[in-house]
């Protein structure tokens, strides 16, 4: 088995051997023969052109060949290669051509195949038939011409390179265009093949490149694929895109010569086997101009992606995705567009796809545009369409063009009788002479019958289809829809249509058809659906007769058309079935409400028949209504017919006389309110169009019998009750009765009704107990006056007043009220309960007048009681508002909601007029009052708290919250509320507080006063007055308890002092306390000071320093009354601060006070020193800053917190005892000044050395002192007029301060 392998094996070698052998000899001896035949080549140029002739059946030119065989392969040179067609035009041509023999190649195809082959120049010319179908020139589609012959060295050839190409396409058209290319790349590697090269046009700077990778065989497309991609560099594409317009619609685009457009991208592209082709990408182009179009702006900016297709002899098409530009200043959403063209028979029909397109800028660029004849764009023009169109399809078949779209908020006007629409969307289709619109709107639209209405109405949903048909035979066009269902704002309603127009005759009007039916209709919007054309007095009556009404039925029909007899035919007929409706016939008259009736209007005929309703309120079985009844010219022609009979309560009886042209016979008596039932006949007769000559004016008749009725006038409480009756009511007697009969307040009462002149009056006899009086001015009158009132009363109602309550001319002037009641009364047996000289008894006669006055309600009440007492009330919707009560007093009347009580005394006992003024917290609290008592009082001289008051002038305010008085006399002027909430403290707010000496003496100095007895009270004085000298301003919180009274939060500008202006700080505050025998007295808190100047001054003190700034804080205390303290009482503590100021050189005062400041005034001191500083401190001493604190105990004075004064140039301070008793001192004195330029004061610091060794001194061992601060301290003893000064301390350091103790006060 071994060795029959191994002879095997061998074998195979020995094959494979000889095999190799024999190819290199055959290999060596081609060479041999090649290298000696090659360069005759040429002369097999005949052979070679008549085998391409045969072989291609065309006509090839074969140029000059040359050869050489350097190497192994065989190298040959071709001057030119021309492959001609049928016309002896070339279809493909090669110029300059070198390439290198594959010979194995060669003898495998049996066809020239290159290893290498390098070209100048290629042209290849293809062109397209009728077909679509795209073949090289001179060989047709479907031609059995074999150019493999000439293709297989293209195509199996290892490398070709080409310098330039130009393929050239020819469009079926005629029309051609050339694409250039270059360093074209060819390579083969058996079934793989791949291309690349440059593509440009002529005048292109940048050029686009292409390259293609493939498999398989090129020659056999049902075997081959390959991908291939494409880069575009402004490549220019309008030519291309041109011609392919005008194949498609060459009516449309034939007068377009030629524009510019040069595209960006790049495309990749899927070649399948079979020869179909797709591809995807982006393309941009920046701008295309439209002047070809017209003079309109360039579009700019294009981008899209791009996809597409090719299918061999079936269709090619492509697809713009998101496609976006800018055009002009509009606004374009980017938009998706497909283009499909068949091949083959079919090459014509095309399709194009839109997603969205905008009707406005497609209509506006149509109307610039000059593609469009005149009679086209003048209906585009009157049509003005507007709106957008979605998944717009349009194209063409064999059956002609085609086109539909979803229409979205379509505007489009009305043409020739075709309603106008807006904001309509649908369906729309077109197809040659038919098209038809379906729309399934539930967004809503406006839709206008031109013909029928002015307006649009405005449809909610709607459904049906409208139908369009145009014979071009007779030129008819017809315009018709199904039965529309709609929803519009009134209801329900079903909407038929047609319109048609025969334009073959010119101006022929269009037949127009209007039928609506409607359910449930609302009659607020009847406007809409009332015809324009039928007679103005009958529309304008129904505009306005019907305010409102649910309408079950309603029914149109319109027509109106051609001529006939000379008259244009129109007609309008309407049919309302309506209920709940409210209808006003005439505006002087009040109309009927819920309405139950049906209408039947033939044109300018109403025929109405109101099953029930109610007018005024008052329930009517049934009216008869008629209108047109007679004929034109008749007096009664323009008259609206009713009549019925109703039963009603009284105040609906009262309402419709008062609502009926004959108001101004019961004037404001209508708006009073009225109960009871009443029984009424009523006919009515009113003109619907304002009488003229003898035309009627109308009428009424009026009867009615009153029953338990009663009256409550407006705003008061007089109320007739139990009233019974009958009252007429005509134009001649007005209202008339004489046996009107019915109780006032309890009490019977007798009226009757009459007319004197032209003034309607009422006459009435009865009587009033007092507390009546409280139901029209809410005051306990009962506690007041005493005793049944007989009462007097006439009642005027002023026919020429109308019915204006907010007049102020009407309470103004008692004689334009609209109405008026005049009351008498001798109140001979009644009393009055008042101080004097106010009051009454029985038995006395004291005439009462009262006149009240009406317009609406009550206005005003007038009255006198004897000669001084006078009143004036005025009265609101609510009651009484505002008014006088004066005695002895001229005043004015005041503000809305206060009622003046006004009066002048000489002087009165206030004891006598508290229970009176109780009075007016008793009114009653079941009905809230919305006025406010005033008591304007004055006295010549009055008495309170000991203290007599001149002059005196009080206003006293009532309300929930407070009694508010403002008062002024000799002594003060003010305010001063009472609050009635018990917790809250009364403020008194002094204007002016005048204290004269006699008055703190007697008054208060001499008297021993109870703090805890004193009232709490919130106290500010704008301006105190002592004596006839200015103190300032004070203001705190006075709050007793039973340790005494507590002086809170004091304020103000107390004679220089601030209190209550430091920031920060507690309030300063003052206690005074008294426990039933001693007294004690504690002032404790800051108090800000502006200038100190101003402090010594208000207390009538020499000034010895001023500031800019400063503060006390007080935490002193004294066991006896605020105005007792004195220098052994005195205990606590008191704590300066002064800021930016300067002491003065000043003498000591008298008294211990004065000597005490006048040994703090740090000027002095400099000065009894005896030393010269006037170079340091001037002639005043500047400080920067002063504070220290001082310590009293009853009796001395301590400076625990030294006094220390900071000055620009050094500083003092001061601490020790003072004995305010002794007036002496035992204290220290430091100062710190500068002295590198004063001697003197370093002569003082050594004690007397003399001057020479001190300066030598002062420079040698002190230096640092001397250039810098150099203090002394002194001791002060003895006695404050001859205090004993000494050298205590050179170079002393500072005074260290001591803790303060608490004040002591002793416990109450």
């Amino acid at each position: 088995m071994v060795t029959k392998v191994t002879n095997t094996i061998t074998s195979i070698g020995r094959w494979f051997v000889w095999t190799a052998a024999l190819l290199i000899v055959g290999t060596f001896i081609l060479v041999l023969l090649g290298r000696q035949t090659i360069n005759a080549i040429d002369g097999l140029r005949p052979s070679i052109v008549n085998f391409l002739n045969q072989s291609t059946g065309m006509q090839v030119n074969l140029g000059e060949l040359r050869g050489e065989w350097p190497r192994l392969l065989p190298i040959i040179e071709i001057e030119n290669l021309d492959i001609m067609d049928a016309d002896q035009m070339t279809a493909i041509a090669v110029r300059q051509v070198r390439a290198e023999l594959d010979l194995f190649q060669t003898i495998r195809h049996g066809n020239a195949i290159w290893h290498e082959l390098v070209a100048d120049n290629l042209i290849i010319k293809l062109v397209e038939d009728g077909s679509g179908r795209w073949s090289l020139k001179g060989i047709p589609p479907g031609d059995e011409t074999d150019l493999r012959v000439l293709l297989e060295p293209l195509i199996y050839s290892r490398f070709i390179h080409l310098e330039r190409i130009q393929i050239e396409f020819e469009f079926f058209s005629g029309k051609s265009i050339k694409v250039h290319g270059s360093s074209v790349k060819l390579e083969n590697d058996r079934d793989f093949h791949r291309s690349e090269m440059t593509v440009y046009q002529s005048n292109q700077d940048a050029p686009s490149y292409v390259v293609l990778e493939g498999q398989g065989d090129p020659l056999d497309l049902k075997s081959f694929s390959a991908e291939a991609y494409l880069q575009l560099r402004n490549l220019s594409v309008p030519q291309p895109l041109m011609e392919l317009g005008k194949s498609l619609m060459p009516e449309l685009l034939a007068d377009i010569s030629h524009f510019t457009a040069d595209a960006s991208g790049e495309l990749w592209f899927d070649i399948h086997q079979g020869g179909g082709v797709d591809f995807e990408g982006s393309v941009s182009v920046t701008e295309v101009p439209l002047d070809w179009v017209a003079d309109v702006p360039a579009v700019r900016d294009i981008t899209t992606e791009i996809t597409g297709w090719y299918t061999p002899e079936l269709d090619w098409g492509v697809r713009l995705q998101g496609l976006n530009f800018e055009w002009s200043d509009t606004k374009i959403e980017p938009l998706d567009l497909v283009f499909n063209q068949r091949l083959g028979a079919q090459r014509q029909d095309f399709d194009v796809s839109i997603s969205h397109l905008n009707l406005t800028i497609l209509s506006d660029l149509l109307k610039q545009a000059d593609v469009l004849n005149d009679q086209i764009l003048q209906t585009i023009d009157v049509l003005s369409p507007r709106g957008q169109l979605n998944v717009l399809t349009f194209g063409q078949k064999q059956s002609g063009y085609y086109a539909s779209a979803n229409l979205t908020n379509i505007d489009l006007s009305p043409y020739k009788g075709v309603p106008g629409i807006k904001g309509l969307t649908g369906y729309l289709e077109i197809k040659d002479n038919e098209g038809l619109f379906h729309l399934n709107d539930s967004d809503g639209f406006d839709v206008l019958f031109p013909t029928v209405y002015k307006d649009y109405i405005k449809v909610l949903d709607a459904q049906g289809t409208v139908y369009l048909e145009v014979n071009s035979q007779n030129r008819s066009l017809s315009v018709y829809s199904s039965v529309m269902e709609t929803k519009v704002e009134a209801g329900l309603a079903n909407i038929i249509f047609s319109v048609e127009q025969n334009r073959a005759v010119k101006g022929t009007k269009p037949e127009v058809n209007l039928i609506i039916g409607g359910q449930n209709i609302d009659a607020t919007y009847k406007d809409q659906f009332l015809p324009y054309k039928m007679p103005k007095s009958l529309s304008n009556w129904l505009k306005t007769s019907i305010a409102k009404a649910d309408i079950n039925q309603f029914g149109m029909v319109y027509r109106s058309g051609a001529i006939l007899n000379n008259k244009p035919v129109r007609t309008t007929q309407l049919l309302i079935e309506a209920e709940n409706a409210d209808i006003n016939f005439d505006p002087r008259w009040l109309g009927l409400s819920d309405v139950s009736a049906t209408f039947l209007i033939d044109d300018s005929y109403i025929d109405g028949v109101v099953g029930s309703a109610t007018m005024g309120g008052a329930k009517i079985d049934k009216v008869n209504v008629a209108y047109g009844v007679h004929p034109k010219g008749h007096s009664q022609s323009n008259i609206l017919f009713l009549d019925g009979s109703l039963k009603s309560d009284v105040s609906q009886a009262i309402n419709i006389i008062a609502k009926s042209p004959f108001y101004k016979n019961i004037g404001p008596l209508a708006d009073w309110k009225y109960s009871g039932e009443a029984t009424i006949q009523l006919a009515l007769e009113v003109p619907l169009v304002k009488p003229t000559g003898n035309a009627s004016k109308g009428g009424y008749r009026v009867d009615s019998e009153l029953t338990d009725a009663s009256l409550l006038i407006t705003n008061t409480s007089i109320n007739l009750t139990n009233m019974a009756g009958g009252i007429h009511f005509s134009a001649e007697k007005g209202l008339h009765s004489d046996d009107i009969n019915g109780q006032l307040w309890g009490q019977p009462f007798k009226a009757r009704m009459f007319r004197h002149g032209d003034e309607q009056k009422i006459a009435l006899s009865t009587a009033v107990e007092p507390a009546s009086l409280s139901q029209l001015v809410d005051f306990p009158w009962s506690r007041v006056v005493k005793g049944t009132i007989p009462i007097e009363g006439l009642l005027t109602i002023n026919p020429e007043s109308s019915v204006q309550q907010d007049k102020p001319t009407q309470a103004t002037q008692p004689n334009k009220s609209a109405v008026t009641l005049y009351l008498t009364s001798q109140l001979k047996e009644n009393e009055i309960h008042l101080p004097a000289p106010l009051g009454k008894s029985a038995g006395d006669n004291n005439d009462l007048a009262v006149k009240l006055h009406f317009d609406t309600g009550l206005t005003r009440l007038e009255g006198t009681l004897g000669q001084n007492l006078v009143t004036d009330l005025r009265f609101s919707q609510q009651g009484l508002s505002r008014g006088l009560v004066s005695f002895d007093r001229t005043v004015s009347l005041p503000a809305n909601n206060e009622v003046v009580i006004a009066a002048h005394l000489p002087t009165t006992e206030i004891d006598l007029w508290t229970p009176v003024v109780a009075l007016f917290g008793e009114r009653s609290a079941s009905k809230k009052s919305i006025w406010i008592p005033v008591f304007d009082f004055t006295f010549d001289h009055l008495e309170l708290a000991s203290i007599e008051l001149k002059d005196l002038a009080t206003v006293v305010r009532l309300s929930d919250k407070a009694t508010n008085i403002e008062f002024s006399s000799h002594l003060a002027d003010g305010h001063l509320s009472l609050p009635t909430d018990a917790k809250m403290a009364p403020k008194l707010n002094l204007v002016r507080l005048d204290i004269g000496a006699d008055l703190l003496d007697e008054k208060i100095g001499k008297q021993r006063l109870d703090p805890r007895n004193f009232l709490a009270v919130d106290l500010s004085v704008e301006n105190l007055f002592i004596g006839e000298e200015l103190w300032g301003s004070l203001a705190f919180q006075l709050r007793p308890d039973d340790l005494g009274a507590a002086f809170k939060q004091i304020k103000g500008n107390f004679l220089g002092l601030q209190p209550g202006m430091v920031e920060d700080k507690e309030s300063t505050e003052f206690f005074w306390g008294f426990d039933g025998v001693t007294y004690t007295s504690r002032l404790s808190g800051p108090v800000a000071v502006g200038n100190i100047y101003d402090v010594f001054s208000g207390f009538k003190v020499a000034p010895v320093a001023d500031s800019e700034s400063g503060k006390f804080v007080f935490d002193l205390a004294w066991q006896d009354q605020p105005w007792e303290i004195n220098k052994e009482n005195i205990t606590g503590n008191f704590q300066i601060e002064l800021n930016n100021g300067s002491f003065y050189r000043s003498p000591g005062g008298a008294g211990a006070a004065l000597k005490l400041v006048s040994l703090f005034n740090f000027a002095n001191w400099l000065k009894r020193l005896q030393l010269d500083f006037s170079d340091v401190v001037g002639q005043n001493l500047p400080y920067n800053n002063l504070q220290g604190a001082i310590h009293f105990d009853q009796g001395s004075a301590s400076l625990l917190d030294p006094l220390k004064m900071k000055m620009p140039s050094g500083r003092m301070s001061m601490a020790g005892k003072f004995n305010l008793v002794d007036e002496t001192a035992e204290a220290k004195l430091v100062a710190t000044l500068p002295v590198a330029t004063n001697l003197p004061w370093v002569v003082a610091l050594l004690g007397g050395v003399p001057a020479a060794a001190g300066v030598y001194i002062t420079s040698k061992i002190v230096r640092k002192q001397v250039d810098r601060l150099s203090s002394i301290s002194y001791e002060l003893n003895g006695p404050w007029d001859d205090i004993d000064i000494s050298v205590d301390e050179i170079f002393a350091s500072e005074l260290e301060s001591q803790p303060l103790p608490e004040t002591q006060v002793n416990d109450q």
